[in-house]
């Protein structure tokens, strides 16, 4: 495949071929089986791309008499309704059908840096022919039948179509397909043929490096940079089909299908060697996989009850299984594998991708209402799930021979040498919900909930090899081992009893074993309240409390209460106020730093006693550090919203919101206050049918700042040992405590990580009779500084030292859009559109500072591939016929 172009940028030739046709390969592409939908469920509600963000252009004419109330018209919470669009006069058949529709198509040419990956986030534009919307639609008023076709983008890879048909309160069609891409990097330097495939080849370097990795850091170099930028990116395709129809007796039926396929290639890191690895860099993952969803059920409501009953399922299906791959690298011999003639050790290496995996739901709905018992509305929920994941495992390594601390007999390279062949993991969740809503006096509605959440895992997975009785894993490929190095563990044939019953201390304690099955239980409680103080006054209050039961984590239990208390003001001449406050508090069981001993080598024998064992490997967190979402937690949020008529054509909007969130136990970890807060100002004025404008402003700031301590002196039993392993244990306890040799107060480090963004943007709507203008701008800007404090006793490079003290580079992102329409009729039924777009971008990332210039800044292969995001200047043009019939 040529590096210099994107993997999914085949364009297809445009045809003079009729709408029906181009819309009919489509839907045949449906029926046949293409792949086009994700995890969510039902038919996408809103169809359209970069061109046609509401499917099809706002700078159309406008209905002069409104809503037909009246000029200024209100919705009623207050806002001005949008004057509606003009539809062209439908054509009348013979037959009883009435039909109207439109074409728009022409040409778009770009300039400037169109080839960004900024500007081409989530679109598709290049030059030439472009049909860029169409629209068919038809009715028969005695058969109460409905007939409408649409699209756009026809060939590119964000084109759309739908299609609905039926008949009007007794059933209904809606299909769709659509097609989004995402383009990850335009700055790539591929040095593989095969992307997109399951096997990369190099494409000019040899496999497993040359003669030393010092020769293979400079041919790195040497090769990247020589190397040209390409595109990594996906294409998402996605379409669906729903079927709705009514059933006598009130029962309604409904069943959907959507399937999405995911194609193209993405950045993957990849490192080899032990421990950290050996330098990495970023091959080009591979991505071919298709989502099927399907949903059923039935409806059905009288006038106190109601009932639905939902099957759906999702089934994840992934059509590359592994990634195989020749690594560039030069690495010493390790675990039996030796290096070739004049280059490396592991020379090839593999990863397993995503899984095949089925997901099934049952849920049940019913609701019933009590006219006579003050007005009492009763709801239940009950819904169970079922996830499945057995995908076939993989040996740990494809190189025969590997012998890990000289134990013989493993058989690495075969699927044998694992505990168990294929993954068998098993979640299962259950969701009950109840509520109850009353009126117990005339102003008060009063409503109650409880909901109770439960999620069951029974994945297991021991990490031994039953043909050695090794504890432990190959790293990346086996180049690299976690293994245990106690030989009298062998005899126990990966028995975790028949291990303990030895009373051998493994030789560390960090090692895993065995994977971790998180599994919850999550229980809420809930009253809320809301009074009418007046006719257009209220007040409201809620009380909530959610419970999390765990396993497997630093607490086993948490709780937390939330207050609500919000007032809403209508009686305002010319607007509304919300206003609303609410305080969280979170706390839970006692705090366990370290609740995994049961999944590391520490599980395996009892704890050592002999004098000078290190004990840095039987610790695994400080004491004092705090997970936040176990963390104990004070949290206020203060909401604001007023909108007001400032004139009888001009709406104004304000909100405000201030979030700060306390962890008064947390003095590592996630530490101090985290804050968040926004001002948003809106503004609308439709001044007549033939002028609108609207503008608007966002701001937000936030702040999240966490420390921990960075180890020093190694925990180290005495001379002379201990007696008992309680010894140990207060040893262990002391160690993992801040303030010990091992965690040393000076050198703890902080981090305070703070964001600030800005939207503004406005729009313009003109008619003026021989022209019609549609105008929109929007800058976006954000900015993140990370501040950092060292202590005195944390060794920093001096090539890094002058970054610690001045703090790193601030990270910038700048955009601005600015696009404008100009629609200019010919006649009644044909009109030309002049199109502009221009876009620019900025981002200043210190992350990818120099990587352009040297990618390979080191000496221990480290390879930057990724040249990172680049400013980009882009301008759009086009100019459309659309024909109205």
């Amino acid at each position: 495949m040529n590096t210099n172009q994107s993997p999914y940028r085949a364009r297809l030739e445009l045809r003079p071929k009729t709408i029906v046709s181009v819309l009919g390969t489509a839907l045949m592409q449906m029926a046949a089986g293409a792949a086009w939908a994700d995890s969510g469920v039902g038919v996408d509600t809103q169809l359209g791309n970069a061109l046609n963000p509401a499917t099809f252009s706002s700078a159309r004419e406008r209905d002069p008499e409104g809503m037909g109330e009246g000029q200024n018209e209100r919705t009623p919470t207050g806002f001005l309704y949008g004057a509606p669009f003009i539809d062209p006069e439908p054509t009348r058949t013979p037959s009883g059908w009435e039909y109207s529709g439109s074409i728009e198509a022409g040409v778009i040419g770009g300039s400037g840096n169109e080839r960004a990956a900024g500007f081409r986030a989530y679109k598709d534009v290049d030059n030439g022919l472009y049909l860029n919307n169409f629209r068919v639609q038809a009715e028969k008023p005695d058969a109460a039948r409905f007939l409408e076709i649409f699209g756009g983008g026809t060939t590119f890879d964000d084109q759309f179509y739908g299609l609905r048909f039926g008949r009007y309160n007794d059933w209904r069609v809606r299909a769709f397909y659509n097609e989004s891409p995402h383009v990850f990097t335009s700055t790539y330097r591929n040095l593989w043929n095969g992307t997109g495939t399951s096997s990369l080849t190099l494409n000019g370097l040899a496999p497993g490096g040359t003669t030393s990795a010092a020769v293979t850091n400079t041919n790195l170099r040497a090769a990247a940079l020589a190397t040209p930028y390409s595109e990594l990116g996906i294409v998402r395709k996605k379409g669906g089909v729903r079927f709705d129809m009514n059933l006598p007796s009130d029962w309604k039926l409904f069943a959907s299908y959507t399937n999405e396929k995911r194609e193209g290639a993405r950045p993957f890191g990849m490192v080899m060697g032990g421990g950290g690895g050996t330098g990495g860099l970023e091959l080009p993952e591979s991505v071919d996989s298709d989502t099927h969803d399907m949903v059923a059920g039935v409806q059905w409501s009288d006038r106190l009850s109601s009932f639905n009953g939902q099957i759906s399922a999702s089934f994840f299906r992934n059509n590359i299984d592994t990634l195989s791959f020749e690594n560039p690298m030069f690495l010493p011999a390790a675990n039996g594998v030796p290096v070739g003639a004049g280059t490396g050790a592991f020379p090839r290496g593999r990863f397993d991708l995503h899984p095949d995996n089925d997901y099934l739901n049952l849920k049940g709905e019913y609701a019933r209402a009590f006219p006579q018992f003050y007005d009492a509305r009763f709801t239940a929920l009950v819904s169970a799930s079922r996830l499945r994941q057995n995908d076939d495992l993989l040996a740990s390594t494809t190189y025969p021979g590997v012998i890990v601390n000289g134990v013989a007999g493993g058989a690495w390279d075969t699927t044998a040498s694992l505990s168990r062949q294929s993954a068998d993991a098993k979640i299962d969740t259950q969701l009950v919900d109840l509520g109850l809503s009353l009126k117990p006096v005339k102003d008060l509605d009063l409503k109650g909930k409880v909901r109770r959440y439960d999620t069951g895992n029974s994945t297991q997975y021991w990490a031994c090899n039953p043909l050695n009785g090794q504890w432990g894993r190959l790293l990346n490929d086996g180049s690299g081992a976690s293994m245990v190095a106690t030989p009298a563990y062998l005899a126990a044939g990966c028995s975790l009893a028949a291990a303990q019953a030895l009373g051998v201390v493994p030789n560390a304690g960090n090692i895993p074993i065995r994977n971790m099955p998180f599994e919850y239980t999550q229980t809420n409680y809930a009253l809320s309240g809301d009074y009418r103080l007046s006719r257009h006054n209220s007040v409201n209050a809620s009380l909530e409390r959610e419970e999390y039961d765990r396993k497997h984590r630093e607490r086993a239990e948490t709780w937390e209460n939330r207050l609500k208390l919000g007032y809403v003001n209508r009686s305002l001449e010319r607007g509304t106020l919300r206003l609303s406050y609410e305080h969280d508090r979170r706390r839970g069981s006692e705090y366990v730093s370290d609740p995994y001993h049961g999944f590391f080598s520490s599980a395996l024998g009892p704890l050592p006693t002999a004098a000078a064992t290190n004990l840095n490997s039987w610790i695994h967190a400080l004491a004092q550090a705090r997970k936040f979402d176990l963390a104990d937690r004070d949290q206020n949020i203060l909401n604001a919203r007023m909108n007001y008529a400032l004139r009888p054509d001009l709406d104004g909007g304000l909100s405000l919101q201030w979030k700060d969130a306390r962890y008064p136990d947390s003095a590592y970890g996630r530490t101090d206050h985290q804050k968040q807060n926004s001002v948003n100002l809106d503004l609308n004025w439709q001044a007549s049918t033939t002028l609108s404008m609207y503008g608007f402003y966002s701001y937000q700031n936030g702040r999240i700042s966490q420390a921990n301590i960075q180890t020093g002196v190694a925990c180290t039993i005495p001379a002379g040992g201990f007696a008992t392993t309680a010894q140990t244990e207060a040893l262990l306890d002391s160690c993992a405590n801040a303030g010990s040799t091992l965690l040393p107060l000076d050198r703890r480090w902080a981090f305070v990580h703070k964001d600030r963004s800005d939207v503004l943007g406005f729009g313009l709507f003109r008619d003026f009779g021989k022209a019609r203008l549609d105008l929109s701008f929007t800058h976006v800007s954000g900015s993140t500084t990370m501040d950092q404090q060292y202590g005195a006793g944390i060794v920093i490079p001096p090539a890094t030292r002058g970054l610690v003290d001045g703090g790193f580079s601030r990270l910038r992102f700048t955009q601005n859009i600015l696009e404008a329409g100009l629609v200019m009729p010919i006649r009644k039924q044909l009109s030309i559109r002049m199109l502009l777009r221009h876009e620019q971008g900025k981002i200043r990332d210190w992350h990818y500072d120099g990587v352009a210039a040297n990618p390979v800044p080191g000496t221990n292969q480290q390879v930057y591939l990724d040249a990172g995001p680049i400013d980009y200047r882009a301008t759009l043009l086009g100019a459309f016929v659309k024909f109205d019939f």
